[in-house]
């Protein structure tokens, strides 16, 4: 592939990116690519921690803030869409005209296009069309990126800046394995035994190791991924909810489904690379 490598992920709120994808980044990061992250919302509407003399006024703020930090860590770009946090599935914030969730499809799908179209990646990733568990963010993100992946190409496509059409190679789903989730609950159970996680159905919302065609080895990107983690002081660290024993089993790997071309053979090795075959 002629060039430096390009990756574009899309995201719903700040900490999506490292607590999800942050081992990804920092690989492709450090392997000499370069990497733009595309956030939704500031996350106002998300759960303030402990002691962090933060609050629901300055959430927003605060945890964009902590978003540049992170990225800044994992060597990528940030650019923010700017629509306000939509909540929960459905609590009274969905309703509010500025939420992301309110936006016009063709409207995020424009400025999406223009992103793709001026930025010029090779790969994008989003989150399925689940949106992992059901965010109505994540959901929303994950339809307008698919839609602006396809646009980004298409020569009759104007989108608002009007620029030349620019065919991305690949589109992945980014999500989490139902077997490493159940395990993932079952570990954070034993040590939190009260949590809001405990009764999830990870069978109906979560999709099984073998629809993923794309596995990242990212042992080596641990530390960074948990430095970024760090960055988001508002939350609750993810490296915090495990002992330091666990994060290798936790955080190895990083699992892809392929949307883009499709995966037409089952019979084919997984994938081992996002750029593979550019």
């Amino acid at each position: 592939m002629p060039g430096c490598k390009r990756l574009l992920l899309t995201f719903g709120h700040p900490d999506d990116e490292s607590g999800l994808a942050g081992s990804t980044m920092a690989k492709y990061s450090a392997e000499g690519a370069e990497v733009l992250v595309v956030i939704g919302t500031r996350g106002e509407m998300g759960d303030i921690a402990p002691d962090s003399g933060i609050t629901p006024e300055t959430l927003g703020a605060a945890r964009e803030e902590e978003l540049r930090q992170s990225v800044a860590v994992l060597g990528a770009a940030v650019e923010m869409l700017d629509y306000r946090d939509s909540g929960m599935p459905g609590s009274a914030a969905n309703d509010d005209p500025r939420a992301f969730v309110q936006a016009p499809v063709a409207e995020v799908v424009g400025r999406l296009v223009t992103i793709m179209r001026r930025y010029k990646p090779h790969v994008v990733v989003t989150f399925d069309e689940y949106g992992g568990y059901g965010h109505p963010d994540h959901i929303t993100i994950s339809k307008t990126t698919t839609q602006a992946f396809y646009a980004a190409g298409d020569v009759q496509y104007r989108d608002p800046a009007s620029l030349p059409a620019w065919p991305p190679a690949k589109l992945y789903y980014m999500g989490i394995p139902r077997e490493r989730l159940q395990r993932w609950l079952e570990l954070y159970t034993r040590l939190k035994p009260e949590n809001d996680y405990r009764n999830m159905d990870v069978n109906t919302m979560f999709k099984p190791e073998s629809a993923y065609t794309t596995r990242l080895d990212v042992r080596a990107y641990i530390d960074k991924r948990r430095e970024a983690v760090e960055k988001h002081c508002s939350e609750i660290s993810l490296f915090d909810v495990f002992p330091a024993s666990l994060h290798a089993e936790m955080f190895s790997f990083d699992y892809f489904e392929r949307i883009y071309p499709p995966y037409t053979d089952p019979s084919a090795d997984i994938e081992a690379d996002l750029f593979a075959g550019l």
